[in-house]
C-alpha cells in the first residue's frame, strides 16, 4: 500500500492524540518503584544495544520513506539479468553518403498522419560492408531522428513495408540482413522504432524463430546431406509474420529435397514497451510454392515425389537420343559382351561393358546424378533386381558406387525406379504400410547416395502412381 504526505500527516496526528489520552490515565501511585534502587549502567549504553537501536531506526525509516514516498522499488525498474537490454544507437555517420542503389523509406514514423522520408546513409569501407545511418526530420517536431543499421552491405538499402507491431498508431521501419553465402537463402528482419527521438532497434525475444533460409536440424544430418527446416518471414497488412516448416527435408548436393506444398506453423511478432519483439502463435499454413492456404483438419505435407514412372528402354541394337543438356546418342552394341556405347555431340565415343544379360538403358536421363555429361540407367530384362547408374568421367563411363544407409536394390522391401523427370526413387519398407522414399544424389566423382524424402503409403507397391498420404 502506498499513501501521499497528506495521508501521513493525518497518521501522525491520530498517534499523538492516542499517546496523550494514554498519558492521562497515568495516576502518582502508578510512578512508585516497583523495586528498590539498583545502580545499574543503562541499557541504552551498551554500544551493541546502540548499534541494533541504529539498524532498527533506519529500516523503520526505510520501510516508512518507500510507503510514503510512492517510488518503484530498484528490483522493479531494474531489469532482469536474463532479458534483452535495448541498446541506443551511436550518433555517427553525419557526413556518410547517401548509399549506392538504395531506395529512401516512407513511413509515418511519430503517428501524426505524414510519412517521414528515412535516408540510408552508408559507411565508407574498401567491401561495402559498412554500417548505415538512418537519418529523417519529424514532422510533428522538425527535429532530426536517427538510428545505425548492419545490414551485411552497403549497397542497395531498401525497407519492406512498414509495420504497427506495438499497435500504438505510429509505424516501424523493417530492414532485412541477408547472408549471401547461405546456401537456400538465409538472413533476418531488423525492426526500427521510434523511441525518445531515436531510431532503435528491436530485440527479438526468439531470434531462431524469426529468420529465412534453410536452417539445419542439429545432430539430424549425415556426411552426405543435412536436414533442414524452411523458414520464412513476411510483412502482411501491417504485421510481421514468420514461418517455419513442421517437418525437416533432406539438403545436400546443392538440392533440397522437398515436396511441392508443405504444412508450416506461424507466428505473429508483437512489439512491448520494453522495445522486445515477441512472437504468438498464428496458426498453421499449407504452403505451396506459388500460393499458401490455412490448414483444414489434420493437414500433412504432399506426398514425395515418386511418380510418374520412367518405363521406355532400348535393349540390344537399339538407340536412343537424348537433347537436353549436354546432347549425345546412346546404343546397346552385343561384342563378345554387351556394351553400352555414348556418341557424344562434341565427336567424343565412350564404351563401357557389361556383366548382364539382356541389358536395357532407360530412355530417361537420370538428372539426379548427372553432372556435366552424359548419364544413364542400365537395368536388366532377365534379372529385374539388377541396377546400375553410369556416367561420364571426361572420356569414359564409370560405374557410380552406392554409399549411405541406403542400397540400390529392387527387391521385395526395397524397392527402386527412374521417375518421367529423372529422379532415381528408392523406397524401403517401414511399420505398417508406410514406406520411406528415397532419392539418389550423385556425391562425389564415383559415388551416389540416396537422401530422404519422406514416408509414403501405396495402395499398391508395385504401381507407384497409387501413392498416397498414411
Amino acid at each position: 500500500m502506498s499513501t501521499t504526505p497528506g495521508t501521513g500527516r493525518a497518521i501522525e496526528e491520530r498517534v499523538r492524540a492516542a499517546l496523550t489520552a494514554r498519558a492521562e490515565l497515568v495516576r502518582p501511585e502508578d510512578l512508585r518503584p516497583l523495586a528498590p534502587v539498583v545502580d545499574l549502567r543503562s541499557r541504552w549504553q551498551s554500544p551493541w544495544v546502540l548499534l541494533a537501536s541504529a539498524a532498527v531506526v533506519l529500516l523503520v525509516l526505510g520501510v516508512v520513506l518507500q510507503r510514503t514516498g510512492g517510488r518503484e522499488r530498484s528490483d522493479d525498474v531494474a531489469p532482469r539479468p536474463d532479458t534483452p537490454r535495448v541498446e541506443l544507437p551511436a550518433d555517427v555517420g553525419r557526413d556518410w553518403k547517401a548509399a549506392d542503389q538504395s531506395t529512401p523509406a516512407r513511413l509515418d514514423l511519430d503517428g501524426d498522419g505524414t510519412p517521414e522520408r528515412v535516408e540510408f546513409l552508408a559507411e565508407p569501407t574498401k567491401d561495402f560492408d559498412g554500417r548505415i545511418r538512418l537519418q529523417t526530420i519529424l514532422s510533428t517536431t522538425g527535429d532530426d531522428a536517427y538510428g545505425i543499421a548492419e545490414l551485411g552491405t552497403t549497397i542497395g538499402t531498401t525497407a519492406l513495408q512498414p509495420i504497427d507491431a506495438d499497435s500504438d498508431g505510429d509505424e516501424e521501419l523493417v530492414l532485412w540482413y541477408d547472408d549471401v553465402t547461405a546456401v537456400g537463402g538465409g538472413g533476418y528482419p531488423l525492426v526500427f522504432d521510434l523511441r525518445e527521438g531515436l531510431l532503435v532497434r528491436a530485440l527479438v525475444e526468439d531470434p531462431e524463430l524469426l529468420v529465412r533460409g534453410d536452417v539445419p536440424v542439429p545432430g539430424a544430418g549425415t556426411e552426405h546431406y543435412d536436414m533442414v527446416r524452411i523458414h520464412h518471414y513476411w510483412v502482411e497488412e501491417g504485421r510481421l509474420l514468420s514461418s517455419r516448416s513442421v517437418n525437416a527435408y533432406a539438403a545436400g548436393n546443392m538440392t533440397l529435397l522437398r515436396p511441392e506444398t508443405i504444412v508450416v506453423d506461424t507466428w505473429e511478432w508483437t512489439l512491448g514497451q520494453d522495445g522486445v519483439l515477441t512472437p504468438s502463435d498464428a496458426g498453421c499454413l499449407r504452403l505451396g510454392l506459388e500460393a499458401q492456404a490455412p490448414c483444414g483438419a489434420n493437414e500433412v505435407d504432399e506426398v514425395p515425389y515418386v511418380s510418374p514412372v520412367a518405363t521406355g528402354t532400348i535393349g540390344i541394337g537399339e538407340e536412343a537420343e537424348f537433347t537436353e543438356g549436354y546432347r549425345f546418342t546412346v546404343g546397346l552394341e552385343a561384342f563378345a559382351d554387351p556394351s553400352v556405347v555414348v556418341e557424344g555431340s562434341d565427336g567424343r565415343v565412350l564404351t563401357y561393358g557389361l556383366e548382364v544379360g539382356d541389358p536395357r538403358v532407360s530412355t530417361v536421363q537420370p538428372m539426379s546424378v548427372f553432372h556435366d555429361g552424359a548419364s544413364l540407367l542400365v537395368t536388366s530384362a532377365a534379372d529385374p533386381t539388377y541396377l546400375q547408374v553410369l556416367v561420364q568421367d571426361g572420356d569414359e563411363l564409370r560405374a557410380l558406387r552406392p554409399v549411405g544407409e541406403v542400397d540400390l536394390e529392387n527387391d521385395g522391401d526395397v524397392r527402386t525406379w527412374l521417375t518421367q523427370n529423372g529422379a532415381l526413387v528408392t523406397v524401403v519398407a517401414g511399420e505398417g504400410d508406410t514406406w520411406q522414399a528415397w532419392q539418389w544424389m550423385w556425391v562425389s566423382r564415383a559415388e551416389m547416395a540416396a537422401l530422404p524424402t519422406g514416408t509414403v503409403c501405396f495402395d499398391d507397391v508395385d504401381d507407384p502412381s497409387t501413392a498416397r498420404s498414411c
